[in-house]
């Protein structure tokens, strides 16, 4: 009687472990390489499945509707290669870069302000000006400001879609524009309004934003050629060599350099 039972056992445990075996076996034979049109197994669906809203896609559980959310205030990003300028390897400057450009700290470069306030605009760009500024400054000027502006930032009827305006775009040439002191004059306001856009004291919005198109940089840049283009009204062309006559398009005449 014993023997039997141990004999029964020993089938039982036999069996048992065969069976173990088939179910470690079966699925590593389907990881060859063959391919099924079944689904996967999904032990845990909810991780493979998980909810997920799209860009740019609407919303319902947010009040505003949106399911991109906005930077939460006081957010400060670092990680491991979070340099400051003064110790940062060379390599390293676009990381510095982007780092401000994620804390917009400096309000007179981010904001055209001066710091710690909310509406006195600086009077001079916080960016040196340089050849390559200039040139990128007249790229970007001749892109998204010169067809209502002009060419010349005369406004008016200069620009090709701006003359189609019942309200004729403005004059940047206009002296309230070259007077830093003034509120209109400022590096500052010429940036607020590319950035932000400008708005009449009635709420009409005059001229949209192109904060979606044109970057910081990109912004005093053109304000740069904008000044460029304001200094440029007062030149005499006859103080001018033949060879930057020849560039704008002015022939020499007798009295070229000033003579006569």
């Amino acid at each position: 009687m014993m023997h039997e039972t141990t004999q029964r056992n020993t089938l039982h445990a036999v069996g048992i472990l065969a069976l173990l075996t088939a179910v470690l076996v079966a699925p590593m034979t389907g990881c060859r390489g063959d391919r099924t049109d079944k689904p996967p197994h999904q032990f845990f669906p909810d991780m493979d499945d998980q909810p997920k809203l799209k860009p740019q896609s609407g919303s319902n559980f947010y009040a505003d509707g949106q399911s991109q959310r906005s930077r939460v205030p006081g957010t400060v990003p670092f990680g491991d290669n979070t340099y400051s300028s003064d110790d940062a390897p060379a390599w390293a400057e676009g990381l510095i870069q982007n780092q401000n450009d994620a804390l917009k700290g400096d309000e007179s470069y981010y904001f055209g302000l001066v710091a710690g306030t909310d509406d006195q605009y600086v009077q001079r760009m916080p960016m040196k000006v340089t050849q390559d500024v200039l040139l990128r400054g007249q790229e970007r000027f001749d892109i998204f400001c010169a067809m209502c502006h002009g060419y010349d930032a005369k406004g008016g009827q200069s620009g090709e879609v701006g003359r189609l305006f019942a309200v004729p775009p403005s004059n940047l040439l206009d002296p309230k524009y070259l007077d830093r002191t003034g509120e209109l004059g400022s590096d500052g306001y010429l940036f607020h309004v590319m950035r932000d856009g400008l708005w009449t004291p009635t709420g009409d919005l005059r001229m949209p934003s192109y904060s979606h198109a044109i970057d910081e940089k990109d912004a005093w840049s053109i304000v740069s050629y904008i000044r460029a283009l304001q200094t440029a009204q007062d030149v005499d062309v006859n103080t001018l060599d033949s060879a930057d006559r020849a560039k704008i398009g002015v022939t020499d005449s007798p009295n070229a350099g000033g003579e006569g």
